[in-house]
């Protein structure tokens, strides 16, 4: 059994453009469940999952937003999962899964908590409510508006008690807050982000541990908006890498370079500078590993004078 769930600040929904960026970001994941926090929605949705999610196979929970303010949205794959909303709150949606091709059943509690320390408290109280509603695997994740250490707050040397109060929150509900792979920040504001911090995570059940193998939380790449990506994964898996090795060889072959470049001007993708580079990167692989194995097969021919 493998799993991965996005959670993700997106900073709203209701532009077209970043739509289409969040679409290409949600191929390149194939994540299991995805919760995006701060969508800024009100009303009719359809529209809106059809454009970031294509396929007729995507089913959705959301909470909508108040005004311009919140919004919790969480897409999952109808196929490969049985979904359910089990508790709206003001602040959380909480959704029950069971895994349709293997015997496996989580929780997950998207969040999206205001930046008030008073107002917070009442995230924390609607949390504790759904806990006992639930058994085995348990995720809560999204914005919490609120570190647990200075360490997780540029320029910060100071304990809060909202700090106290979070961590306090985190073993009250007894749940496991796993180290964050990748970084040490998921928000980051300013021209040089002089202020960055680590507001957005998962934190999850001892359950999660039992059933599954390898659990981890990484940080994924910041594109549209000033928030990044968090990604948990687990399961059953070797870790394996893919190496790409480019052949000396190639330089020989009469037209490589103009290929190349007539190959990078032909790729067009939307989004940040470094996204884009990204992107195209891939791309060029992709085509340099199915032109080489063409272009091979002409090169020892002509060695062996076929």
């Amino acid at each position: 059994m493998r799993i991965k769930v996005i959670s993700w600040n997106v900073r709203g929904l209701n532009d077209k453009k970043k739509r289409e960026i969040i679409k290409s970001q949600v191929q390149n994941w194939r994540a299991d469940i995805i919760c995006m926090q701060e969508t800024k929605v009100e009303g009719d949705i359809e529209e809106i999952i059809r454009q970031i999610c294509g396929g007729r196979w995507v089913r959705y929970a959301s909470l909508e937003a108040s005004g311009t303010r919140g919004g919790i949205l969480m897409l999952w794959d109808c196929r490969v999962w049985k979904g359910e909303v089990l508790q709206t709150g003001a602040y959380t949606l909480t959704c029950k899964f069971d895994a349709l091709l293997q015997n496996f059943q989580c929780h997950i509690t998207g969040v999206y908590a205001p930046n008030c320390r008073i107002e917070r408290k009442k995230v924390w109280s609607e949390i504790g409510a759904v806990r006992g509603l639930m058994e085995g695997p348990w995720a809560v994740c999204g914005d919490f508006n609120v570190t647990r250490y200075p360490s997780e707050k540029r320029e910060c040397s100071r304990r809060s008690r909202a700090m106290v109060e979070f961590s306090d929150f985190i073993e009250d509900m007894e749940m496991i807050d796993l180290r964050l792979e990748g970084g040490n920040y998921t928000w980051f504001k300013g021209d040089n982000y002089t202020a960055a911090s680590r507001i957005d995570r998962f934190l999850i059940s001892e359950e999660w541990d039992v059933r599954l193998r390898n659990i981890k939380q990484t940080i994924q790449q910041m594109l549209i908006s000033d928030h990044s990506p968090v990604a948990l994964e687990g399961g059953a898996w070797e870790q394996a890498k893919s190496y790409f090795k480019f052949e000396n060889w190639w330089l020989n072959v009469e037209g490589f370079e103009d290929r190349i470049r007539e190959w990078w001007g032909s790729f067009e993708f939307s989004g940040r500078p470094d996204y884009i580079l990204a992107c195209k990167l891939k791309a060029l692989k992709g085509k340099l590993k199915v032109g080489a194995e063409v272009t091979k097969a002409i090169w020892d021919c002509r060695n062996q004078n076929c």
